[in-house]
């Protein structure tokens, strides 16, 4: 990851944080009730709605609690009791179940609902992709299994940001061995009409570019010392790589718009950590769907605040 050229605007944000917790719960309440309400008719307690439990699962993370720190600081408190109509929030062990039985495509499902104004008939969007640590298991943990733990033990996260707002609107987590290549489409699949898109060297390929030009768009990457001009089936990678050719300089300046995603891998890290703690994969890929999500309804929140009062919401980095 390289150094961000871009930051949040310190002014919007610290103005947010001040409200950030009741207007990021309504925020929450609002998309989630939007899901179908689920009847319990086995024997035994009723549960909890599980939009509420979904709800407080990306509170939590949201501000970075842990499940103890929950059960002190988050069950009792007044102000999200009230706007969800609970006298005491569920306890610690309800939100680790219901994390567990949490599923990925309703992740999805959110994340598109909450983006949907900005999902319009043409978007451009910037991909790339990053590490993240996994610091699940201990030296005991790992001889007992007799199983080594690799130096680059992590998990990789694939993210299409939107190049104007840079809300993260689709992701896949995948493990560290994993190309970036094969995911560009994966990516790209939602939305039906693309502007400009911009990815690195490892997303090339002459499907990936007859893949966005089909979809009426235009793809910015830097092509290999060794590329050729052979379409093999592929004529927007030829119009491609004649343009990279012959107006190099003009093909780059379209191309470094793919540096603002720095700032979003900043981010991230800076709030939520670059660690995951959980020791399975399908347990540590959900929480880090939700660190998504979390970004993305401050971002949202911040967005709005910047419109309402006509600030810039991200700002250049001053670096000496």
């Amino acid at each position: 990851m390289g150094e961000p050229n871009y930051r949040l605007n310190p002014k919007v944000e610290s103005r947010v944080n001040k409200i950030l917790l009741t207007k990021v719960t309504q925020l929450i309440l609002s998309i989630v009730m939007m899901f179908p309400f689920r009847e319990h008719n086995q024997r035994g307690c009723k549960p909890y709605d599980y939009r509420i439990i979904l709800a407080l699962c990306i509170l939590r993370i949201l501000f970075r609690k842990t499940y103890a720190d929950y059960e002190i600081e988050m069950r009792m408190d007044i102000r999200i009791c009230n706007l969800l109509g609970l006298q005491i929030l569920p306890g610690k062990s309800t939100i680790q179940r219901g994390m567990k039985l949490l599923d990925m495509k309703l992740l999805y499902k959110l994340n598109f609902l909450m983006l949907a104004e900005f999902i319009k008939d043409k978007i451009s969007l910037i991909l790339d992709a990053s590490g993240i640590s996994i610091i699940g298991r201990s030296i005991w943990y790992c001889i007992r299994i007799k199983e080594k733990t690799m130096k680059k033990d992590c998990d990789k996260t694939h993210i299409a940001v939107c190049s104007d707002v840079l809300f993260i609107m689709n992701w896949r987590i995948t493990a560290w061995r994993k190309h970036d290549c094969p995911f560009f489409k994966i990516l790209i699949k939602p939305f039906r009409v693309l502007g400009m898109v911009f990815a690195d060297k490892g997303y090339l390929s002459r499907e990936n570019f007859q893949s966005v030009v089909d979809k009426k768009g235009k793809l910015f990457i830097p092509f290999k010392k060794n590329s050729t001009a052979k379409a093999k089936s592929s004529p927007a990678w030829k119009a491609a790589f004649y343009f990279w050719k012959t107006l190099n300089g003009i093909y780059m300046l379209f191309y470094h718009r793919r540096s603002r995603v720095e700032a979003v891998f900043s981010a991230l890290k800076r709030r939520f950590g670059d660690k995951l703690y959980c020791k399975k994969a399908g347990m540590r890929r959900k929480e880090m769907a939700l660190r998504f999500i979390a970004y993305n309804l401050k971002l949202l929140i911040c967005y709005k605040y910047s419109k309402e009062n006509n600030l810039p919401l991200w700002i250049r980095v001053n670096k000496k």
